[in-house]
Parts: structure tokens; sequence; C-alpha cells
């Protein structure tokens, strides 16, 4: 994001001075057209600068780390549950749920926005599918998902998903955002892959 800040910077003081230096300040200015195309000018790349820095921002993962860290991953579920759409919930036992994030799952089990992808039910999972959730249960004992996601509107232009995954030192969340992305694709895989394996699984 740095490199970013300071490109843009570097190009937006080349477009100042190349106005100041081109002549006559003044003279320059005194016409309207040439007024319009200035302003234009510098504005767009302020426009510009602002729109890149706040995209490279966004795409910067997001790290939690010492005593609060616990209490600030718990915050952010519980906002990402907040947004309007369908989520879909990579988790493998529901463990860290508590609080307000509990109130916000079953406020997105009662409005049928709600999909668990899990290795096997607990309680909680069981208490929000009688809330109006769906869940998909993949697991044969052995094997689990490493990762842990949340995919948010699949199927839908608008399909973006957080990914986390952490260690003894720090807990990171990435959101990836663009449609392109093929991290987005890959999560709606899994998600698709799990429904298709649970339903197998209560088939046979």
């Amino acid at each position: 994001m740095f490199r970013a800040i300071a490109a843009h910077l570097v190009a937006l003081v080349a477009l100042i001075l190349s106005v100041a230096l081109a002549g006559d300040f003044e003279t320059l200015m005194k016409s309207p057209l040439n007024a319009a195309v200035v302003v234009v000018a510098i504005l767009s790349a302020v426009g510009l600068a602002v729109w890149d820095v706040v995209a490279a921002k966004r795409e910067q993962p997001i790290r939690y780390r010492g005593k609060k860290r616990n209490a600030k991953i718990l915050k952010y579920m519980t906002n990402l549950l907040k947004f309007d759409g369908q989520c879909v919930m990579s988790s493998n036992d529901l463990s860290w749920v508590s609080g307000e994030a509990r109130d916000a799952l079953f406020d997105k089990a009662k409005q049928k926005s709600l999909v668990l992808v899990m290795p096997s039910s607990t309680e909680l999972s069981r208490q929000l599918e009688a809330a109006g959730a769906e869940a998909h249960y993949y697991g044969d004992g052995d094997f689990r998902f490493r990762s842990r996601f949340t995919l948010v509107n699949p199927s839908r232009a608008d399909a973006w998903v957080a990914i986390g995954h952490g260690d003894s030192t720090a807990h990171t969340i990435r959101e990836v955002h663009a449609e392109s992305d093929p991290t987005v694709y890959l999560a709606d895989d899994l998600y698709r892959l799990a429904k298709r394996r649970a339903s197998t699984a209560v088939h046979s």
C-alpha cells in the first residue's frame, strides 16, 4: 500500500510541476478552457490516487495479535454476520461463538440466510438448524477443512469471501472481493463439494 501511495504522490507532484513550469501560470489560467483542463486533470489525479489507495488498503489482510485478539476476531465475525445477504460459514465446531455473534447467527438462521459447512453436527449447529439454518456435514471422522471461511452471497456477481488462518502469534483474516479472483471460486467449490458430499452421505 505504501508503494501505491508513493507512486501517486510522485505522479501528482509531477502533474502540478508540469503545469506550473509550462510558462506564465497566470496567463495559462486566464483562459476558462485551460483552467478547466488543469483543474479536471488535478482532480482526476487526486481521485484516482484515493481510489487506488482505498483498493490497496481493502486488499491488505487484517491481523489480530495480543491479549484482545480473540475479542477482536469475535467482533469482526459479528459485524460480518450483520451484512445483508446469504452467508456460507465453514467452521470446525463453532466453538468461537458467544455473545453478540451467537445472536447474529440466530438472526441469520431465522432469515434463512445462514448455511453451515461443518465436519459434523454440534449442539449449537442443531439449534441453528431448528431456527432455520441450512447445514451440510461432510466429515467422516478423519477429515476436516484446514481453512475456515465465510462466503457471502455465493453464485452472485457481488460474492466475496473472508478467509481466516492463524498460529500462536497472530490470526489473519483476508477478504477477497474481486469477482475474478480465483479465491472466491475456490471457496464456492469447497462449499458445493461439501454440500454434495453431505447429500451423498445422507442417501447412502
